[in-house]
């Protein structure tokens, strides 16, 4: 009878643990350039970094991960001498596995939030190259009307991924409904 209940008890922790582990996150991380052997990479929060929030790790065989179970956004960077040439990268720490890049052009994938927020940064960063382009070419007023239709486009991500989400708070953030 003790066996069966020992056995009851350790079936139900480590099913516990599983589960708990599932409500965590964890991002795997790439390095694109080899010379970032031994960088130290940075998961900062957005909002409040202190010592105790920013989370650091070693590159090793050109790759990184972080494991948490605190969801918010927040930057991944490399450290302050070897970030030349390597784009920060903001992630959602959301619950399940997140793949990001880090490179010349940093990406990540594989949560339904770090998802949607790549989808935006190319969507931001085509509108930028836009933007810019017309500015120069003193095209004012079609720089101001892709302005709202970008604005418009953040907005209604923020709608459609959920406006009380991480990612829908934070897109929220960037235009603010007056």
């Amino acid at each position: 009878m003790k066996k069966i209940v020992f056995t009851l008890l350790a079936g139900t922790a480590l099913l516990a643990s599983c589960a708990e582990q599932d409500k965590g996150y964890v991002i795997y991380g790439t390095v694109s350039n080899p010379d970032l052997e031994g960088a130290q990479v940075f998961l900062v929060p957005l909002e409040n970094p202190t010592k105790e929030t920013i989370d650091s790790v070693y590159i090793s065989n050109q790759m990184f991960e972080f494991r948490g179970t605190e969801e918010r956004i927040a930057d991944i960077r490399i450290e302050r001498f070897k970030r030349l040439g390597n784009e920060n990268l903001l992630v959602v720490t959301e619950p399940g596995e997140t793949f990001v890049t880090i490179g010349e052009v940093s990406s990540g994938r594989g949560t339904p939030q770090n998802d949607s927020l790549q989808v935006w940064k190319n969507l931001t960063k085509q509108y930028n190259l836009q933007v810019s382009s017309l500015r120069a070419q003193g095209k004012k007023d079609e720089a101001a009307a892709l302005r709202e239709k970008h604005i418009a486009r953040t907005r209604q991500m923020a709608k459609n991924v959920g406006k009380e989400t991480t990612l829908g708070t934070f897109l929220n953030s960037r235009y603010p409904e007056k």
